[in-house]
């Protein structure tokens, strides 16, 4: 459950024709965050300005779930060839790995009819990967921070009795007490995909 100001409150409970647009922050893992918006105008919100004229963004809806699952959510960006990231252009950004490792998070902003914001809601949040690039087009997937749930724990699995010893492909010597465990990494079945 969300929680809004009162005077948001108020405003979604009054108004039936509501001014909102997303704010985006894309948080590069060395540390750049780069802010954009959907509006037709730049934003500015808490000290920093959300550009609307370098790329277009389109985002799936999100859901709401009655069961743990880990959400996802696509966000297509449509840019020119003069886009860029940094020093670089957008599309060579994500073929390069400068998208590697970033995460993105969306507020949903809501205006007053003189488009002076009233409130911003946190709506998603998560890790990016890219999905699709080409020509000028860039899908991304944003899956949420719970994605490490579906992992299989603990990384490591612990053998606790039976380790042994060889000599010439022979069993020489076995211990069955605790002090002569085993700690293994984890390896997957060939099935699975890393």
């Amino acid at each position: 459950m969300k929680s809004v100001s009162e005077e948001l409150s108020n405003y979604l409970n009054r108004e039936k024709n509501m001014i909102c647009n997303d704010l985006i922050e894309l948080h590069l893992a060395d540390g750049t965050v780069l802010y954009y918006t959907n509006a037709d105008k730049t934003v500015e919100y808490n000290g920093n300005i959300y550009k609307h004229n370098e790329l277009l963004l389109q985002r799936q809806q999100v859901k709401i779930n009655d069961c743990l699952v880990v959400d996802t959510m696509t966000v297509t960006v449509f840019a020119k060839n003069d886009a860029k990231i940094g020093n670089k252009g957008i599309m060579l950004a994500a073929h390069d790995g400068t998208l590697d490792r970033a995460t993105l998070q969306l507020k949903r902003c809501f205006f007053d009819s003189d488009f002076n914001i009233l409130d911003v809601l946190g709506v998603f949040g998560g890790n990016v990967e890219v999905k699709k690039c080409a020509g000028l087009r860039l899908e991304l997937t944003v899956k949420a921070k719970t994605q490490g749930l579906s992992q299989e724990f603990p990384r490591r699995k612990y053998y606790p009795q039976g380790a042994y010893t060889t000599t010439g492909g022979k069993v020489t010597a076995s211990s069955n007490d605790s002090e002569s465990c085993i700690i293994a990494p984890f390896v997957p079945l060939k099935e699975v995909l890393i």
